[in-house]
């Protein structure tokens, strides 16, 4: 017996059958690349409605959070003994104090900044003193900022809307607009945010209406 024939004994056993391994025909991988592709096209419009939803109770629970604040604040100008119609200049704004944070008030009893240098009147808000009050009445506010290219670091984007708010007795005054960073585009549409009115302290929620 030579190496060749023991060779060959050592690998295959008697009676041993030998099938070459098949693999997929291109029927069969269409097949399987169609299945995989309904699949998906049925989890998605769940995985998007869940993002979705998840985005608009992030953005309630924030703009909640706000609302009870500035109300807090509200609150404690009114406990103070204060009215309507107070000086809003920077060397005589109204202060208060809630734990340990100072906060100035403008004419209408609702915060407007923590810079004592600012002035506090409800028609000259710029996005500088909205972003004082975010992220001072909030516990721990998220990350926010008022530069536009700056948006793809932070959660919020704060601007001002000018002469847009005021409902009572008919006055004007600016809203702050706080949103919901879902693109770091610097032109991207504004779709989940929210408003505080400077004048009657209304905090509004606006985001897309669920199919």
């Amino acid at each position: 017996m030579n190496a060749n024939n023991l060779t060959l004994l050592i690998g295959r056993s008697p009676g041993q059958n030998y099938h070459q391994a098949r693999g997929f025909t291109l029927i069969e991988l269409v097949i399987v690349i169609i299945l995989l592709g309904l699949l998906a096209a049925a989890a998605l419009p769940r995985l998007l409605s869940a993002t979705d939803e998840a985005e608009i109770a992030s953005l309630e629970g924030v703009a909640g959070g706000f609302s009870t604040g500035v109300s807090i604040a509200h609150a404690q100008w009114a406990t103070d003994g204060n009215v309507a119609g107070g000086n809003t200049s920077s060397a005589s704004k109204i202060a208060i104090n809630l734990d340990g944070k100072v906060f100035y008030i403008n004419e209408y009893g609702w915060p407007a900044n923590v810079n004592s240098g600012d002035d506090a009147a409800a028609n000259g808000q710029t996005a500088n003193e909205c972003k004082q009050v975010f992220d001072n009445v909030l516990q721990s506010s998220p990350s926010s900022t008022i530069d536009s290219g700056s948006r793809g670091n932070n959660r919020y984007f704060v601007s001002v809307i000018a002469g847009a708010g005021g409902d009572l007795a008919g006055e004007t005054g600016d809203v702050c607009r706080y949103e919901l960073i879902l693109s770091s585009n610097a032109t991207a549409a504004q779709t989940h945010y929210f408003d505080y009115d400077l004048v009657d302290g209304q905090v509004t929620v606006i985001y897309p209406e669920q199919n």
